[in-house]
């Protein structure tokens, strides 16, 4: 708390004198004085909250829910008035804390619009820690209990008997307004609490009192979900594929929650946590800077670089507001001028992720005994709340190639600069584009996924081997081999590789470390060569080939049962989850295929007849196959 006191005192300064430095005709605000204001609402909120709680007749649970529902409802409001810069709703709050103060505050002044600002935020904190308490969850015990607690100088002797007794003179409680609202209260005072029966009930404990750290059950259960357990129950049988695929796909997202958590919370024994370490944790979480993490000689702590970054975010904003204002710029401008200096942070998606990791954790110790209490209850988001996150932040979803494939086609690789002519940072992004596979479905291909019936050729995407993995049961399909990709010689190609005795169209290529797939090194080194020749965009990537060519048979107006087909999705109908796709034949297939429009017209092939061919002339390139 001292930490965050200085901390918050150090903010308050700067922006105090930020004030002074670039607001010209602005009073400075009187030092300390915000503070006090902004404590003021906050003791005041809370005790008023608590006093009304306190003396409230009995509710039924609709009534309840309703009380929840309008504290979300203010919520929102609060969120909307943040996100659109509107100081109104925090102008009767803060002149009645003013006035109990006895001080003035000139509005319409930079320190006010400052204040003004900082209270929208103090009234967002107080609504929701309003709704925990309303809800029955409080960050600290009971002022009653820790007076009691902190007056106990000898042990209670040991009950005689099993059942409460009734004490034979009444206790006489305190008020009870005083003592709720010093409950209430973010400092209470010392009051003298109600005498507690001896044999009032203990909290419950967890069955399992082992000495385990909170870096260990993150640990435990990563362990418990790589031998292929879900980490639900005590006795679960292992499933080892699903193990495998966990260590794959999961597993380094689970270390780096653990590793997240830990830094913010510290090593704990998990018999120590309570749920306001995961409040914090995750309030943190979200304001941590985008590219945490990318640097190994960084040595500040999360908290200390969350705070330094916020500070030099306001910072910016501060002197872009008032360099802007001073020429004379419209608020549009300066609006987006202090936008630009915003300084990324963490994804929604990314803070759910991790929000749903630390829960399965969560769970996880419960059920072996470790915990009673889910802390995540409460703290991670809803999916209402979560939807409306992901639609306030700026879209950095993934794009199609659209005018970049151009671009990437007039690269070396795609101009006959290349030694290898099977090298498939020419030939896996030609496959993904004008057929919709996967970036792994690409890379594990093998000479004998590539068949041929009555003059089709055609992908046929299977587990062919103990080392091809697929996303799903529905990525099993056959797909025809669209002209363009026989045109520039791809025929030839697994011809060659056949000839060679290769097992797989790209022998070469390595697996990752980490999920031990070819797509994970692949990825790296189309990330480095689109950067190289000037081709990158953060928001494409091979991916982008997927969802370029869905784009393109939307564009010929290909229906989504098709679509769903060829891409191997899940299937969602009814017609399509119990029938599936064989329905369709290769040739009906093939035209479909050739419905995506792909100008390869400026690439070179690495063979010398894919260079002359054109795409007219994909029968010829067809029989040449068959006659090796």
């Amino acid at each position: 708390m001292l930490r965050e006191a200085e901390v918050l005192a150090h903010r308050l300064t700067w922006l105090s004198t930020c004030a002074f430095d670039y607001a010209k005709g602005a009073t400075n605000m009187e030092t300390g004085l915000m503070q006090r204001l902004l404590s003021e609402v906050v003791r005041f909120e809370i005790a008023a909250s608590g006093h009304a709680r306190a003396i409230a007749p009995e509710r039924t649970r609709v009534e309840a829910q309703l009380a929840v529902q309008r504290e979300q409802a203010l919520q929102e409001t609060l969120r909307d008035a943040l996100f659109l810069g509107n100081r109104e709703v925090a102008r009767a709050p803060l002149r009645a804390a003013a006035e109990r103060l006895g001080v003035q505050v000139a509005e319409g002044s930079n320190d006010w619009m400052v204040l003004a600002y900082e209270a929208t935020r103090v009234l967002l904190d107080i609504s929701m820690e309003r709704a925990r308490r309303d809800q029955g969850f409080y960050s600290t015990p009971s002022p009653f209990f820790q007076a009691a607690m902190a007056g106990e100088t000898t042990p209670a002797p040991v009950a005689q008997h099993t059942l409460p007794i009734a004490p034979t003179m009444p206790v006489t409680p305190a008020p009870t307004t005083t003592a709720i609202a010093a409950s209430e209260g973010p400092t209470p005072s010392v009051i003298q609490p109600a005498a507690v029966a001896d044999d009032e009930p203990p909290t419950p404990k967890a069955e399992k009192q082992a000495a385990i750290t909170l870096s260990e059950a993150f640990n435990r259960y990563g362990e418990t979900r790589s031998q292929g357990k879900a980490g639900k129950d005590v006795d679960e049988t292992a499933v080892p594929i699903k193990g495998d695929s966990y260590k794959r796909n999961s597993f380094a997202n689970l270390q780096s929650t653990a590793k997240l958590l830990v830094a913010i919370i510290g090593d704990k024994p998990v018999s120590e946590l309570k749920k306001a370490d995961f409040t914090e944790a995750f309030s943190i979480l979200q304001r941590v800077p985008a590219n945490h993490g990318k640097s190994s000689t960084e040595t500040r702590s999360i908290r200390e670089i969350v705070v330094e970054i916020d500070l030099l975010e306001e910072k910016n904003i501060a002197r872009v507001h008032a360099k802007l204002k001073k020429v004379g710029a419209s608020l549009g401008n300066i609006e987006a001028a202090e936008h630009q200096e915003s300084i990324a942070r963490l994804r929604v998606n990314t803070v759910y992720r991790h929000m749903q990791d630390t829960q399965r954790v969560l769970r996880y110790l419960i059920a072996h005994g470790y915990l009673t209490q889910n802390f995540m209850k409460g703290v991670i988001w809803p999916k209402s709340e979560l939807e409306r996150l992901e639609i306030l932040q700026e879209d950095n979803s993934r794009k199609i190639w659209g005018d970049e494939l151009p671009k990437l086609f007039r690269t070396p690789v795609f101009q006959g600069e290349t030694t290898d002519i099977g090298d498939p940072m020419f030939w896996a992004p030609l496959i993904s584009v004008h057929h919709s596979l996967r970036e792994e479905e690409t890379l594990q291909l093998r000479p004998d996924d590539v068949g041929c019936e009555n003059g089709i050729y055609y992908f046929d995407i299977k587990v062919g081997a103990p080392w091809q993995r697929l996303k799903s049961k529905a990525a099993t399909r056959r797909i025809p081999i669209h002209a363009n990709l026989i045109a520039l010689g791809f025929l030839d190609f697994v011809a060659m590789r056949r000839r060679e005795g290769e097992d797989r169209l790209f022998p070469h290529l390595t697996r990752g470390k980490n999920r031990k797939t070819l797509s994970e090194n692949f990825t790296k080194d189309f990330t480095r060569y689109r950067k190289t020749h000037k081709v990158y965009d953060k928001r494409i990537d091979f991916h982008s080939f997927r969802t370029q060519f869905n784009v393109e048979l939307i564009k010929a107006r290909t229906d989504s049962e098709l679509r769903h087909i060829l891409m191997g999705h899940e299937m969602e109908t009814v017609n399509l989850k119990h029938y599936g796709g064989d329905g369709h034949d290769l040739a009906y297939l093939q035209e479909v295929i050739q419905r995506v429009e792909i100008d390869v017209s400026m690439i070179q092939s690495p063979f010398a007849a894919g260079k002359k061919t054109k795409v007219s002339d994909f029968q010829a390139a067809q029989n040449r196959l068959r006659a090796v």
